[in-house]
């Protein structure tokens, strides 16, 4: 059977594979390679809705494709590998004898065709779909389940062999055969046989081929020999025929079995072979599981094999999409969100690399959207249309959920240009009793946090809402109670209200704050209907731990834990006796891994999280590394930046260079004591101070983590406080790390390449500077993503002011030392035209001796190849040698 853990051959493959990283230094090929050396970490896992089992993607040996991994107890195994489920025969390409250029689809292009996605649980937890090459698939995850189906088929076969004895006896015995020992023999091992089935015990199927009963049926094949009359004997020749049959059908059920009791994988069903990809699907119950295609929803029934077409609003030629489905609990209705995005622009990102070039295009900006709701069942041609209040300004819905009555929906919407947040209750949707109630508005005059997006129903209580906010600087959580509204009787006693059984709520609203302090709250998921299971900041800024919440008592407690670290992407069991969590868990030097763990508040405690994958090759957990030092640099408003700097082992006589790196989004955070997406840039640091270098990440102003002021610091001025961080952090790290202040390097990606642009077009106080996928012009990034821009800056127009004092391009006059640019050129995030248009900009400034520029043709925002990421570090580490040395 095969194992989730290392074994020998694998060990000795990550033994090979990582000697030479610990006879010397690290080098940027032992960090860009595949497989990595930190190996590949668990993805796309599911926990169970009775918190029984975990389904993930991963591939032992570091490598795509990966394969879909269960979990159930003990050890994880394959069950599918994704190289035994292609769907597709590979696209034959036209020979062209000129095939001495690019391949543009090469091995490593390949190894990522046909993936698993889109891995959801049936309610029941015994089923999982899962999609590969634009189909949905579906399999048993119960093990015994599945292998009884190969099972019974080897006994049903057993069992017609064993029932054809009584008519061979009859048919012999009118043949004129009478032979009274191989009839007793021929019942007796009948017998023998079907108590040998009943008493069939789980694992391989052992038949005994010599058995008495494989003698009876030796002795009736050769009687033809022995009674001349049985040769033309057309019944016993068809019984004999049928014997063979079923001898041959039974070896092959129970070779079967025993190939699956041996490997473990489950065979699963293909519920859809369409030329269009089905995506976005997931279970209504048991049996039904809704999907997308084309743009709208439908519904299929995977017993009777029915499909419905839930909507009918998308249509990509006149830009119109459908999404953010959400199903009621019973899957009885369905609420969706109809996106108009016609008034959006094009935005062009040209592809060089196949034979002719090629264009693809996206829509970005905002669009008009509404609330549609249809019933699964497809008995309604028209669905009903969520009328709230009309928005003010630009905005966009955030999330729709269903209440706990299955007929209620809460919807959480920001406008007023992203300053204001509502979140509604519309009761009854699409009965005559529909009620809209506003349960709280809140206005941040800069713009709403994105953190502030957790809204869960009580599961049990139609009334109640858990929210977060950020009201009192920190996110926070809140719980809304809804005042039921009583009937009211007329004079003849009659109801007057549509919905008698349910005369709706009134506008009075108790908002209670649940949570308080100067941390922030990251996670929320009720348990019950009187506890919830919460995810914070509270014991460091640096960690995630997971604390229990009970509403009736008020009480919070730690959820025990063995190890500190970053614990995220929590999922909560939502059936079965038992509350179980899914969670990932790391530390600075561990990658991240599953951990499974039992909400227990009583057992005060006993639970600890339980570790279910082991990703991590057994020599990177065994290398020493350069721990990073966690510090608060002052700032020159009084605040305190968090940071972590990593110092080199050599001594600290002479002075030291420098190397900033500057964490990319704006809105992130990475003092934290965890792995995280920087895990390459984590190794290179490491690697820079084995080369001598002091390393500095500091959490700027506008990261994630330290409250609304902090991340609101930077409103109306990217580059301003944030920028002013950094050169506090400078004069910090020159004071009290003994780094020369003349060898002084900056790098980051994204928002960090945006920063390390400014900090080389305005200040001496670095030397160099390597810019990764830099925004260089944010008017050129709205037009990208809109609603980050209008958060920070609002809108071009509206503030040109702003958007030119927080664009690199509009300081490049100023550049007056080393710059190197590095962008992929099919970003479609932050496109290549941000580092195009700088790049003329600084030739028609003359400023060529300064700068020097690398582009990607293969690659996005974030870079996939190993070559493209080695080819971009070896030239930042050469970039840094050759200016800070």
């Amino acid at each position: 059977m095969r194992k989730f853990g290392f074994n020998f051959c694998l060990l000795t493959f990550y033994f090979l594979l990582c000697l030479s990283v610990f006879a010397q230094n690290l080098t940027v090929k032992d960090i860009m390679r595949e497989p990595s050396i930190a190996g590949m970490r668990a993805e796309g896992e599911k926990l169970s809705p009775n918190g029984e089992n975990v389904v993930f993607l991963w591939n032992a040996e570091g490598k795509e494709p990966k394969d879909l991994y269960l979990w159930s107890g003990g050890e994880a195994k394959i069950i599918v590998r994704s190289q035994d489920l292609l769907t597709l025969k590979p696209t034959p390409t036209p020979e062209n004898k000129l095939n001495y250029g690019l391949i543009v689809k090469d091995e490593f292009a390949k190894s990522r065709e046909n993936q698993f996605g889109n891995l959801e649980w049936s309610p029941d937890s015994k089923k999982i779909l899962f999609t590969q090459n634009g189909d949905i698939y579906v399999l048993s995850t119960e093990l015994n389940e599945a292998l009884q189906q190969k099972k019974d088929e080897f006994e049903r076969q057993m069992l017609l062999r064993a029932d054809l004895v009584p008519s061979l006896i009859r048919t012999l015995k009118a043949a004129n055969v009478n032979d009274e020992v191989l009839f007793d023999q021929l019942q007796h091992s009948r017998l023998q046989t079907l108590a040998m089935l009943n008493a069939m015990a789980d694992g391989e199927i052992k038949y005994d081929e010599n058995s008495d009963y494989e003698k009876a049926i030796s002795l009736l094949k050769n009687l033809p020999s022995l009674f001349p009359q049985l040769s033309s004997n057309a019944i016993f020749l068809r019984y004999l025929g049928d014997l063979k049959q079923f001898e041959s059908q039974a070896k092959t059920a129970q070779r079967n079995y025993n190939n699956s009791i041996k490997s473990s994988l489950i065979e699963p069903d293909r519920i859809t072979k369409t030329p269009m990809p089905e995506f976005a699907a997931r279970w209504l119950d048991n049996k039904r599981i809704m999907f997308q295609q084309n743009g709208n929803l439908f519904l299929i029934d995977t017993e009777n094999v029915s499909v419905i077409q839930l909507s009918k609003e998308a249509n990509p030629t006149t830009f119109i999409s459908v999404g953010n489905a959400a199903a009621t609990k019973d899957g009885n209705l369905i609420a969706y969100i109809v996106y108009d995005g016609s008034k959006q622009r094009t935005l062009f990102v040209p592809n060089y690399l196949d034979e002719f070039v090629q264009t693809p295009t996206f829509r970005r900006g905002w669009s008009e959207q509404k609330i549609l709701v249809v019933q699964s069942n497809g008995n309604r041609e028209t669905p009903f249309e969520i009328k709230l209040p009309k928005a003010e300004g630009f905005g966009y819905l955030r999330s729709i959920k269903w209440a706990a009555d299955n007929a209620s929906l809460i919807v959480d919407r920001i406008d007023k240009d992203t300053k204001r947040r509502q979140i509604y209750y519309v009761n009854n949707v699409g009965s005559k009793a529909e009620q809209t109630v506003l349960v709280t508005e809140e206005i941040d005059e800069k713009w709403i946090a994105p953190l502030s997006g957790i809204v869960e129903p009580n599961p049990k209580d139609d009334s109640q809402i858990l929210f977060a906010s950020e009201k009192d600087g920190f996110n926070h959580l809140y719980l809304a109670t809804l005042e039921r509204r009583n009937p009211e009787p007329n004079s003849t006693g009659e109801v007057r209200q549509e919905n008698p059984t349910d005369a709706g709520f009134t506008a009075k609203i108790d908002i209670k704050q649940l949570t308080s302090g100067k941390f922030e709250v990251s996670w929320a998921k009720w348990s019950n209907e009187n506890q919830f299971v919460l995810s914070s900041t509270e014991s460091s800024t640096a960690e995630r731990e997971f604390y229990t919440f009970n509403i009736q008592t008020a009480e919070k407690l730690n959820v025990p834990s063995t190890e500190n670290g970053i614990k995220i992407d929590a999922q909560l069991s939502t059936s079965g006796d038992s509350t179980f969590l899914l969670y990932k868990g790391s530390k600075w030097n561990k990658p991240t891994e599953l951990f499974v763990q039992r909400i227990c508040p009583e057992c005060r405690g006993l639970n600890y999280g339980k570790q279910i994958t082991q990703t991590t090759p057994p020599k990177f957990a065994e290398m020493k590394w350069n721990e990073p030092k966690f510090v608060d640099i002052p700032s020159r408003d009084g605040k305190l930046i968090k940071s972590k700097v990593y110092l080199p082992n050599n001594a600290a006589n002479a002075k030291r260079p420098m190397v900033i790196f500057v964490h990319g989004a704006g809105y992130l955070q990475n003092t934290i004591n965890g792995w995280n997406n920087y895990y390459r840039e984590f190794m290179f640091n490491q690697m820079l101070t084995q080369q001598g270098y002091v390393v500095l990440d500091i959490d700027f102003r506008g990261s994630a983590g330290y409250g609304r002021e902090w991340r609101t610091d930077v409103y109306d001025f990217l580059g301003g406080k944030d920028y002013e961080d950094h050169l506090d952090a400078i004069d910090y790290a020159v004071k009290n790390f003994n780094v020369n202040a003349n060898k002084i390097g900056v790098y980051g990606g994204s928002y960090g390449g945006f920063m390390a642009e400014m900090l080389a077009f305005r200040t001496d106080k670095i030397t160099c500077a390597a810019a990764l996928r830099p925004v260089a012009d944010w008017k050129n990034y709205y037009a990208s993503s809109n609603i980050y821009t209008t958060e920070r800056l609002g809108f071009p127009d509206k503030n040109p002011a702003g958007y030119k004092r927080s664009s690199p391009i509009s300081y490049a006059e100023g550049l007056n030392k080393p710059l190197l640019i590095l962008h992929g050129m099919v970003d479609d995030n932050v496109h290549a035209q941000d580092s195009v248009q700088l790049i003329e900009k600084l030739m028609r400034l003359e400023k060529t001796n300064y700068f020097e520029a690398m582009l990607y043709p293969s690659e996005n925002h974030g870079f996939t190849r190993p070559s493209s990421w080695t080819d971009e570090y070896e030239r930042i580490l050469n970039f840094f040698n050759k200016h800070l040395r």
